[in-house]
């Protein structure tokens, strides 16, 4: 394999989370309308969008086809062509990622503060509530008892967040303790997370 020129930018392939993300952000994606169910990335267009240009074309063409077929994305003509947009269905995928990698972060210092997040999701919304209590486990949370989790850091942002997308606002609660009874044991529980914290 040949060096790479001086300047030139090594291509990668691109993701499917990865392309409804920079068209989310603004991105222009211009195409040629090939077929009634298949559409063409514009090669020469591609190479100068800074964009894009990173990506290899063939690997944005296939992504962006995969994409249009499950009805993420969209064509739409304007004065530059037929350009890609995110449809509604795009736009629940990419809350999807989100959630999928959404995760609390660990502070340079631990305020030693506890925050507790509680529900009472009524049955109608059980998929909603298994969800939330999944991710609540996958994102370190310590269950206390049922349908009440505790977390040493601040997840006001994620839990707001997930709740609204989940459709339950409502239903869960978020609090912050000064104090627990059980702080020793919690500590404890917590130890891999706070000792990465001053």
């Amino acid at each position: 394999m040949s060096p790479l020129k001086e300047g030139s930018i090594k291509k990668k392939l691109i993701t499917q989370e990865r392309l409804l993300k920079l068209l989310k952000l603004g991105a222009l994606l211009t195409v040629a309308v090939t077929a009634p169910n298949a559409i063409a990335v514009l090669k020469p267009f591609l190479k100068k969008e800074k964009h894009w240009k990173e990506y290899y074309p063939f690997s944005v063409n296939k992504t962006l086809l995969r994409l249009y077929r499950k009805g993420q994305v969209k064509v739409s003509e304007n004065k530059k062509g037929y350009v890609v947009r995110l449809t509604k269905k795009g736009k629940t995928e990419l809350l999807r990622f989100d959630l999928e990698n959404m995760e609390i972060k660990i502070p340079d210092r631990w305020d030693k503060k506890w925050r507790l997040v509680f529900f009472d999701v009524p049955e109608k919304f059980k998929r909603q509530r298994n969800f939330l209590s999944l991710k609540l486990k996958n994102m370190n949370f310590y269950l206390m008892q049922d349908s009440v989790f505790i977390h040493p850091f601040p997840c006001q942002k994620e839990i707001e967040f997930l709740r609204e997308v989940l459709g339950i606002p409502h239903f869960v609660k978020l609090g912050l303790l000064e104090n627990v009874e059980n702080r020793e044991e919690l500590e404890k529980i917590f130890k891999p997370l706070l000792k990465e914290t001053f």
